[in-house]
């Protein structure tokens, strides 16, 4: 019984592992943001603390800096998610199948009337 219990916890912890350190390209795109403006923020104040900057000086560059480097990352991360939508082949829903089928039987009926048309005006 208590190896039952301990399995268990052991997927949960796992699952959980899963969850917040997921490999995949939607959760690598969404550290995007953070990361660029983190970096602008730690290259900001390393360039400020050389020059001396007073204090109330040094914290609203750092914020403004910050800010617009987000922004910035959430624009990035938009435009890759865009392209990434782009480039990904369309999946095809159950309702789609039914209509394909549905269309190549009224492509079947429009050649036939096209055939009928051809043939009333070789007949005139």
């Amino acid at each position: 019984m208590a190896k039952k219990e301990d399995n268990a916890q052991k997927k949960e912890k796992k699952q959980r592992r899963g969850i917040h350190f997921s490999n995949s390209r939607e959760a690598k795109l969404k550290l995007i943001p953070p990361f660029v403006m983190l970096a602008a923020g730690a290259a900001t104040s390393i360039i400020m603390v050389v020059h001396g900057c007073r204090l109330q000086q040094f914290l609203t560059r750092l914020l403004l800096v910050l800010l617009l480097f987000y922004v910035l990352g959430c624009i990035l991360k938009g435009i890759l998610d865009m392209i990434e939508r782009q480039n990904r082949p369309p999946e095809p829903d159950e309702d789609e199948v039914i209509e394909k089928g549905s269309e190549e039987g009224d492509s079947e009926e429009e050649a036939s009337e096209e055939g009928d048309s051809e043939e009333e005006t070789s007949e005139e």
